[in-house]
């Protein structure tokens, strides 16, 4: 066994230590979906320029919950789509009281139902001034091959609809 080999493999070994050390200390904290996404309670509090994403939704919904991590999070971490929707989240079973597009308190559970949004997980793009669609729903977690896909196309399709009102 040659020396030389035997050095510059402990040296690899060794930085490779050093830095599955360091690294964990020098990141930023992961952010999570929950806490980035807010529940739906009122228009006033909307961005009047970005399409609203509302995710319909129940409590431990896996596929939720992988709505909001695998694909709503990243493109709202991306500059390039970031500006053009924001989310907000609805719980298709809570009596919650929230504010509609009419100036009207409902349940958010209400309000579902007023979008036709009663199946967990559905996205439903919406003009945040006057609460009418301008994008098609998806619903479920069909093919999450493409979800991405469907996702930013119908806020791309969504958002030139908002700009051109």
């Amino acid at each position: 066994m040659n020396i030389n080999w035997t050095i510059n493999r402990v040296a690899k070994v060794c930085c490779w230590f050093m830095l599955s050390i360091w690294l964990p200390l020098g990141t930023v904290a992961t952010v999570n979906a929950d806490d980035r996404f807010d529940p739906f309670t009122a228009p006033k509090s909307l961005e009047p320029d970005r399409v609203l994403v509302l995710l319909a939704e129940v409590e431990n919904c896996s596929f939720c919950e992988r709505v909001k991590n695998d694909f709503l999070l990243p493109l709202t971490l991306d500059p390039k789509w970031e500006p053009l929707f924001q989310v907000r989240t609805i719980d298709l079973n809570s009596q919650a009281i929230v504010t509609d597009f009419s100036a009207q308190t409902t349940s958010q559970q209400s309000l579902s139902q007023a979008f036709d949004a009663d199946f967990s997980p559905t996205l439903v793009f919406i003009h945040p001034l006057t609460g009418q669609r301008i994008g098609e729903d998806i619903v479920g977690l069909v093919t999450p091959d493409f979800y991405g896909f469907y996702l930013q196309q119908q806020i791309a399709q969504s958002y030139q609809q908002l700009a051109g009102q």
